[in-house]
């Protein structure tokens, strides 16, 4: 390899390594906090709680209007992404189980999970931010 081509692959490494660093930094802080408040979820009116999992112990419950959604970080990790799982489980019903990717993205999607019953659900954006729905 010339001395000029290694010059770039080394430019290149520390580029990409610097690249890796800032996207994991980013990840790293808490993405803002948002209130409560009412949301459309397809075609049903649930109220919603925002909460963020990021910070905490690797497992979590809160409840909220009568459901308690329980959140373990990480259930799985690959190179790409973590899993974030959990149950909501409704007073005196029944407990469903859901599951979220998190990974790097630089303009993350709202993942959305809806309990088989239609009574809850639970939003999950990458970073850790939850909305936790119970229809009403």
């Amino acid at each position: 390899m010339t001395p000029k081509r290694r010059k770039w692959v080394v430019v290149a490494a520390v580029a990409a390594a610097v690249g890796v660093g800032v996207v994991l930094v980013v990840l790293s802080f808490p993405i803002a906090q948002e209130g409560s408040g009412d949301q459309l979820v397809n075609g049903r009116l649930y109220s919603f709680e925002a909460e963020s999992l990021f910070g905490g112990p690797p497992w979590q419950n809160y409840s909220y209007l009568g459901v308690t959604f329980g959140f373990h970080l990480w259930c799985a990790i690959n190179p790409a992404a973590g899993l974030v799982c959990g149950n909501a489980t409704a007073s005196g019903g029944p407990s469903y189980p859901y599951g979220f990717w998190d990974r790097a993205e630089l303009n993350p999607s709202w993942q959305t999970w809806v309990s088989p019953n239609g009574h809850d659900a639970v939003e999950y954006r990458t970073g850790g931010l939850v909305h936790l729905l119970v229809e009403g």
